[in-house]
C-alpha cells in the first residue's frame, strides 16, 4: 500500500475472472467494478489482481460469493469503504449484478 499523500477521496478499479458455478455447472467471467474510498492509503492495483488470481480465478463459486470474497478481503486490507459491483453475461442464465 502506498501513503494517500494525493488526498485521493475515490478509486475505480476493474478486473475480471473466470469461476465455475456449482448450481448451473458452467464457467462465468466476473466483472469487478470495485470503489475505494481511501482515507491513509490507497491500495497497490498489482497485489489486488495477484490476490484475485490466486483466491478467485478458476475456483467454483457463486457470483455472490466471488464478489463477497473480495468485498472482504478488500475492507480487511484497506480498512475503508469498499464496494464490488460484479457483472457477469456469460452464465447459464440471464446478465447478472450484485453489489456487496
Amino acid at each position: 500500500m502506498l501513503d494517500n499523500c494525493y488526498k485521493v477521496k475515490k478509486i475505480i478499479y476493474k478486473q475480471h475472472c473466470r469461476c465455475f458455478c456449482p448450481i448451473g455447472q458452467r464457467h462465468y467471467t466476473n466483472n469487478f467494478t470495485v470503489t475505494i474510498s481511501p482515507e491513509e492509503t490507497i491500495p497497490d492495483y498489482c497485489e489486488i489482481d495477484q490476490w484475485i488470481a490466486k483466491n478467485l480465478e478458476g475456483e467454483t463459486l457463486l457470483i455472490e460469493d466471488a464478489a463477497r470474497l473480495l468485498q472482504q478481503w478488500l475492507e480487511t486490507e484497506l480498512s475503508c469503504g469498499v464496494s464490488v459491483l460484479d457483472e457477469v453475461s456469460d452464465a447459464g442464465h440471464g446478465a447478472v449484478t450484485v453489489e456487496v
